[in-house]
């Protein structure tokens, strides 16, 4: 028996579907999405980092302008057969998580303190989504814009404190995670690493297709284990990759990466995929609006390919969502009535580099003069010279502002061209607020109301029928580290 029917046996479908006249995977599909107890055979687990209802928003705006359509994402959100949730995701010290422990609450169902990967605060060592579903006889895998080391992916893997990244990428072969496409290159290059371990060459041993150039994936292997790190840390904004050639040739994108995953991992009986679109948090840290939409529309490519792999395996469940807001984008209104202006939104269309490609264009110590030629050969905007003089006080480390958390040239640059764009932000840093869920395939009915970010880790493993809890403890005051002061954000923008 092949093993689609096997599925539909086992999820007491195929005599209803076959009973009706209609096509039996069609037929399995549609009772499966209304099913809470439906068994998916995939789980799919999309994440767009840092993505607040803002920078969602902002992301349609773009995709409509720039593509003539909206986002498939929201698109999906239209549909009565996708469920809808609203998700508290925060830490267990903080109403405003870091990526570490919102990705550890999905990973374990505990909540941690924040800048910890399936650590609770007494040291006790939780047991990790993806080893709970190997050792269960499913296949698991991680693919990331950002380093394949970095929180989001980790929490679903290790035990550490998010900064060690090298432990990380040790644990991940130990687990023997199937497929590990990202970023990342350093932590596995002995030349690179602290203790001088071959890390390429252990994964090699251990039978893994190592990759580090984008047509070496498309020629990978489908029966190795994979491990394709692409870049030396994360990789590039989805705007910058656009604009260079080299990088074009040598870095997939997420969707790439997604569908070759999916060519591989759909072999399989059962498999559990992470996927995230990691640097629309990085480019909202930055008040980078044109890098955020670029990589919303880049992750909005990525839900597409898991579309498309749904239609040809509906026993394929969809959970789309993300793990905190960053800096929360806002369009604002201009002019009479909000409209007596042209639509400042539009020039976001114009950029031609992200806001670390424009500070490298720059330099560290500039003039004024030397902002606004690069300013103007980047996004098209003309700054007035006593804007230029202000930012380049920054470049200089002797600027003033009257909201502390707004203090560095990227953010002063994000408030320069929010001039040109119409987009203000709150800050630099992550929010607290609640996050949208959207599930779609067998097993959707489970992911709606109002969830805890913990609920999705206990919903997988029912839905895999695993019989499995972590230890819990309860909320902490506001304390410890947070968000902020746990991610490396200067290294980022």
């Amino acid at each position: 028996m092949n093993s689609r029917r096997l599925f539909l046996k086992q999820a007491g479908l195929l005599a209803a579907a076959t009973s009706t006249g209609a096509p039996a995977v069609v037929r399995a599909a549609d009772v499966a999405r209304r099913d809470a107890d439906a068994i998916p055979r995939h789980i799919i687990h999309l994440v767009a980092d840092g993505t607040s209802s803002g920078t969602l928003t902002l992301g349609d705006c773009f995709s409509t302008m720039t593509r003539g359509r909206g986002l498939r994402w929201l698109e999906l959100a239209g549909r009565p057969e996708v469920e809808q949730a609203l998700m508290n995701v925060r830490s267990l010290n903080s109403l405003v998580t870091d990526s570490a422990a919102a990705s550890s609450a999905w990973g374990s169902g505990s909540r941690v303190m924040n800048g910890s990967l399936n650590l609770l605060p007494d040291g006790r060592k939780l047991h990790p989504l993806h080893p709970v579903f190997g050792e269960a006889g499913w296949k698991r895998g991680l693919v990331t814009t950002t380093e394949i080391t970095h929180a989001t992916p980790a929490g679903f893997v290790a035990t550490a404190k998010r900064e060690e990244a090298e432990s990380i990428a040790a644990q991940y072969l130990a687990a023997r995670i199937e497929v590990l496409l990202g970023g990342g290159k350093k932590f596995f290059d002995p030349a690179q690493r602290s203790d001088k371990r071959d890390l390429y060459a252990d994964y090699r041993t251990a039978g893994y297709a190592v990759m580090t150039q984008a047509d070496q994936l498309e020629q990978a292997h489908l029966d190795q284990p994979w491990l394709g790190t692409f870049s030396s840390s994360h990789l590039p904004y989805t705007l910058d990759h656009q604009h260079d050639q080299r990088l074009r040739k040598e870095v997939p994108t997420l969707a790439q990466m997604t569908r070759r995953a999916l060519q591989k991992l759909g072999r399989e009986d059962r498999f559990l995929l992470q996927i995230e679109g990691g640097r629309v948090d990085h480019a909202a840290h930055a008040n980078d609006i044109a890098a955020a939409v670029q990589d919303v529309v880049a992750f909005d490519e990525a839900i597409e390919a898991c579309l498309e792999f749904q239609r040809s395996e509906p026993g394929t469940l969809l959970i789309i969502t993300t793990d905190h807001g960053t800096a929360n984008p806002g369009l604002n209104g201009s002019g009479g009535a909000f409209g007596s202006k042209p639509p400042l939104f539009a020039n976001v269309a114009k950029a031609g580099a992200s806001f670390g490609e424009i500070s490298r264009l720059v330099g560290s110590n500039p003039a004024a003069g030397k902002i606004q030629e690069v300013l103007a050969e980047t996004t098209g905007y003309k700054a007035p010279d006593r804007k230029a003089a202000f930012l380049a006080s920054f470049f200089a480390k002797k600027g003033l502002v009257m909201y502390e958390a707004m203090n560095s040239v990227s953010l002063q640059l994000g408030q320069l061209l929010a001039n040109f764009s119409g987009v203000g932000w709150t800050g630099g840093d992550h929010t607290a607020d609640y996050v949208a869920v959207h599930a779609f395939g067998p097993g959707a009915a489970r992911f709606k109301g109002f969830l805890q970010n913990t609920d999705l880790f206990h919903q997988y493993l029912a839905l895999a029928r695993i019989d499995f809890r972590n230890p819990e403890v309860p909320l902490l005051a506001e304390t410890g580290p947070s968000a902020a002061s746990v991610e490396p954000l200067e290294s980022w923008v």
